[in-house]
């Protein structure tokens, strides 16, 4: 609070300083311009009333006291106002808001099986299949397929992939290769199901007639 109260009594001791300077220096001016102004008379011209003699030096009349009391009115409301300001600032700063992300929910759906080939044509996996209805996730933002993968001793290429049985046509986006010589996780691009409740299947297929495996896979769905 003295923080606040130091600034305003310097400004008001200031501008009373400052008021107090120009009504001295208009008295002065003023006896400076009465004096020549006594010593010249005329006896034919009537005599003209003067207005009132100012004040003696280092007194203040009505209009001084006005002046005074307006300087300090003004130095008051600025310093206020600028306080007012600096709180307002303050408490804008002081309030936050937090906000909640929420996160995508994700759900694992396990395909199982495993098998291996060495057919340069897709070849089925053996109970590596689940049946998937849509409806049952009306926020499904995204779907992906994920398989364990190799080829042996990293020969050629493994492919993978999902087959819709009901449909009897691989799944869009489901292909995923692999070169590595032990089993690796490889994810597929966003999937392309169809509605309805669809059996899908992997199947997988060798390169160059290396064997080619697959470990267990699942369908990765994302919600919204």
């Amino acid at each position: 609070m003295k923080e606040k109260i130091l600034p305003i009594i310097i400004t008001v001791i200031g501008g009373l300083i400052l008021v107090n300077l120009a009504v001295l220096d208009v008295g002065w001016l003023r006896q400076q311009k009465k004096q020549p102004a006594e010593t010249v008379s005329s006896s034919t011209s009537p005599e003209i009333p003067t207005a009132p003699s100012s004040l003696p030096s280092g007194t203040c009349d009505a209009l001084c006291q006005q002046m005074i009391e307006e300087k300090i009115s003004q130095a008051v409301a600025t310093l206020s106002g600028k306080e007012t300001i600096k709180e307002t600032e303050t408490k804008v700063v002081e309030k936050t808001t937090t906000q909640t992300v929420s996160q995508p929910q994700v759900i694992y759906i396990p395909l199982g099986g495993s098998g291996s080939t060495t057919a340069t044509d897709w070849t089925d996996v053996a109970s590596a299949e689940v049946y998937l209805d849509l409806k049952d996730y009306p926020n499904l933002k995204e779907a992906r397929f994920e398989g364990f993968i190799k080829v042996l001793h990293g020969n050629g290429k493994v492919y993978a992939r999902l087959y819709d049985v009901t449909h009897t046509i691989g799944v869009q986006g489901s292909n995923i290769e692999g070169t590595s010589s032990s089993f690796s996780q490889v994810g597929s691009d966003p999937l392309a199901l169809w509605q309805g409740k669809n059996l899908y299947r992997v199947q997988i297929k060798s390169l160059n007639g290396y064997e080619a495996s697959f470990d267990s896979g699942r369908i990765k769905l994302i919600l919204k």
